[in-house]
């Protein structure tokens, strides 16, 4: 990997290791300004292998809770990517968001998938200071493939358009798939 890259990857993962999810996001954005400056105080995490389970303490419905992983870097082990799952309202099926680091090509956008086999090309939607998100419709059969599966890979393309491979272990995916489901 090039200097520039690996920079804009460090820096990545530092951004990843700040942020949280979206449902702490969502519980921490009320406007309010009390002493309580933890987001995680209000949430309750669940572990299932390399997926954490995020229910807001609030209520526990279909939607409210998501699953996310840390991914790490192949080259230096450092976070690099964060992957979420959910039931977003606005779709009818489960949703992925790959959150991916400031200095991927954008153009060639994201290959997804499972155990080796087909991939699935997406666009990215954003680019914020936290990084590039790319959302993904997860379909029943592709639910299933996951379920099943024991890696899924995320292609990116870097600054040099080098090709770089991303494995999402899947190690408690079907646990914590069934928790935020229910």
């Amino acid at each position: 990997m090039t200097r520039t890259f690996r920079f804009v990857f460090n820096a990545m993962c530092v951004i990843a290791l700040c942020s949280i999810g979206t449902v702490a996001f969502a519980q921490n954005s009320n406007g309010s300004s009390g002493a309580n400056n933890n987001p995680d105080q209000n949430v309750d995490v669940t572990h299932y292998n390399d997926w954490e389970v995020r229910c807001p303490k609030s209520g526990k419905n279909k939607g409210d809770c998501e699953m996310t992983q840390l991914v790490k870097s192949p080259d230096n082990g450092k976070p690099i990517m964060r992957v979420v799952m959910g039931y977003p309202p606005q779709i009818d099926s489960a949703a992925m968001i790959f959150i991916l680091p400031l200095g991927t090509r954008l153009a060639p956008g994201v290959q997804f998938g499972v155990d080796g086999g087909q991939k699935v090309r997406f666009p990215f939607q954003i680019c914020l200071q936290q990084g590039c998100r790319a959302d993904y419709p997860i379909k029943q059969d592709l639910l299933n493939q996951l379920k099943k599966g024991q890696n899924a890979i995320v292609t990116i393309v870097g600054p040099k358009g080098e090709k770089i491979n991303l494995k999402i272990s899947l190690s408690g995916f079907t646990d914590a798939s069934n928790k935020i489901s229910s």
